[in-house]
């Protein structure tokens, strides 16, 4: 069993490093980074942070990467020297990464070259304290000399000088190390390590301040979230496509498995086919996704047919509720591939890192979250903060060492969520007899029919088990008599409207209570979704708004 509780997140990898220096640790697009390998460019990076650019303790670095192994380079060589690793995303326009910058004093960025070149003028302001990083850096050879002679020439055009008054801008790739001695810093506990940016436990626009034991505590815990023993998945790999930007992919499918010796396997983008293709080049025993990676990866025919299915052995879906026709056909696809996985639940927000209860083989139940993770506890509470009977639905709150050091430079919000040492996560839910967690809806996104408080995720669970619902979502409209009412959205895979608007109404009116019955049903063709792949109420409640004249 690991033990990181006085380490960093370095030092763990560090550990690793030392235990499996031939294992792979980073699979990119056909290259393999052994663990002795990817140790040497960490220091080497911490070499040029603080002899090259001069950060040091506390400093924060701005991290705006997709998933390539520059992105995990930094930011261990950061967690080395002891600077702060501020996650973004790496398509952030400008003018937020700006005010990103400025609120949290940073002094180097690194930004991704695809990016910069969509507000190149604009960068330009910023070049002082910009560092690029290129997609093709740890590419195979012959993919890299294509990616750099036939994709990306314009792009290096629109970075390079300009008007003889722009020198360019500079690369990562042409930083070089001093090769003198780098500190190794020890943080404390309670040492911010990590920023992270969510929309907090009341739903405003908090940046989360995370310490390396945050981390460390539930990649501890990954072989019993993954019911197998260490030496089972070692030298094998989880496939990384959620961003690191956030908490559930950078700890989860980044940092936990390469502590635990198996592979992150880092894909930037999302492409079905794509997971399929390297699928068959590494051993991928592990997926971490959303709903709707998970929809579409049933869409893909060269997914669901391959022979490399039978490697898979479990998979986890967080971000959002996973409805159970969708986990149904995912298992069901898994047996017909010759692969006993399953796919599981969990629950866990930025404040805690990611998953703090999750259903495992060993411990499971339809529609709930699971139980608490090792040495995590879970309470539900009521509007004054005391326990409610099991099965009575209140607030979850939580009290575990994955816990936030607190919202940067917020201590009157950090007050709010962390009260007697139980962080108030803001979602309701319950918990059974046996322990098993079961959520219900955000807080704020309730709304209140004729005075009764309705569930829209709970509409949307009932809506999806209809045959020929792929996604729908609830929101509020008004109504003269009831204040408010439920309107739906819903994607179908057929299109017959008066036939599915029946279908709807009918299986609402026999599950749902009078005042959760859609008012309206409107069909789309898509839903918005987040940057992580959720499907996007707010956007969707904020345009019919605007349709009804309704201000914000």
């Amino acid at each position: 069993m690991l033990d990181l509780k006085n380490k960093t997140m370095y030092e763990a990898l560090l550990e690793s490093a030392e235990d499996f220096p031939l294992g792979t640790a980073i699979y990119y697009q056909g290259r393999r980074i052994m663990f002795s390998s990817l140790m040497r460019h960490v220091d080497r990076m911490a070499d040029i942070l603080y002899h090259v650019l001069n950060v040091r303790r506390n400093d924060v670095i701005l991290i705006a990467q997709p998933n390539i192994p520059d992105a995990l380079i930094i930011f261990y060589a950061a967690n080395k020297i002891g600077a702060i690793a501020n996650f973004v995303h790496p398509f952030t326009p400008f003018n937020q990464v700006r005010v990103i910058m400025k609120k949290t004093n940073t002094k180097v960025a690194f930004l991704f070259e695809q990016r910069v070149a969509k507000e190149v003028d604009r960068y330009r302001q910023l070049a002082d304290k910009i560092y690029v990083t290129r997609i093709e850096d740890f590419l195979p050879l012959p993919s890299k000399i294509i990616y750099h002679n036939f994709y990306n020439n314009k792009i290096r055009k629109k970075l390079g000088k300009w008007r003889g008054k722009f020198k360019g801008f500079n690369y990562v790739k042409d930083l070089h190390p001093t090769h003198k001695e780098v500190p190794l810093v020890n943080h404390n506990e309670k040492e911010t390590a990590i920023l992270l940016h969510s929309g907090s436990t009341t739903g405003d626009p908090k940046t989360i301040c995370l310490s390396s034991w945050n981390m460390n505590f539930l990649a501890e815990r990954a072989c019993e979230f993954l019911s197998c023993e260490p030496e089972f998945i070692r030298g094998k790999g989880m496939l990384s496509v959620l961003p690191s930007f956030h908490g559930f992919g950078l700890c989860m499918t980044m940092h936990a498995p390469m502590v635990n010796r198996f592979a992150s396997v880092l894909m930037p983008k999302f492409s079905a086919t794509e997971v399929a293709k390297t699928m068959k080049k590494t051993n991928i025993a592990a997926i971490c996704g959303v709903p709707t990676m998970y929809e579409n990866l049933l869409k893909c025919d060269k997914f669901v047919n391959s022979k490399k299915l039978k490697n898979l052995y479990v998979c986890f879906c967080g971000g959002d509720s996973m409805s159970e026709s969708l986990k149904n056909r995912w298992d069901e696809a898994m047996k017909k591939g010759g692969s006993s996985c399953q796919v599981f639940e969990g629950y866990g927000l930025t404040e805690a890192v990611c998953v703090n209860a999750v259903n495992t083989y060993k411990n499971n139940r339809i529609n709930s979250f699971g139980k608490a993770a090792r040495d995590v506890k879970f309470r539900i509470v009521d509007e004054a903060g005391n326990e409610v009977k099991r099965g009575e639905i209140g607030e979850i709150t939580l009290k575990s060492d994955a816990m936030m050091v607190g919202y940067y430079n917020d201590k009157e919000n950090t007050v709010k969520a962390i009260k007697d040492g139980w962080l108030y996560t803001g979602d309701l839910g319950y918990m059974d007899e046996d322990d098993f967690i079961f959520f219900k809806q955000r807080k704020k996104r309730v709304v209140k029919v004729s005075g009764v408080g309705i569930f829209p995720t709970e509409i949307e669970r009932l809506v999806e088990s209809v045959h020929g619902v792929e996604a729908c979502c609830a929101i509020r409209i008004p109504d003269p008599k009831l204040q408010s009412a439920i309107k739906l959205f819903v994607v179908a895979k057929y299109f017959d409207e008066e036939g599915m608007k029946e279908e709807i109404m009918d299986t609402c009116r026999k599950y749902l209570i009078r005042w959760a019955l859609p008012k309206e049903i409107e069909f789309r063709k898509s839903l918005p979704l987040t940057q992580l792949g959720k499907i996007d109420f707010k956007s969707l409640q904020k345009e019919e708004d605007e349709k009804r004249g309704i201000s914000q």
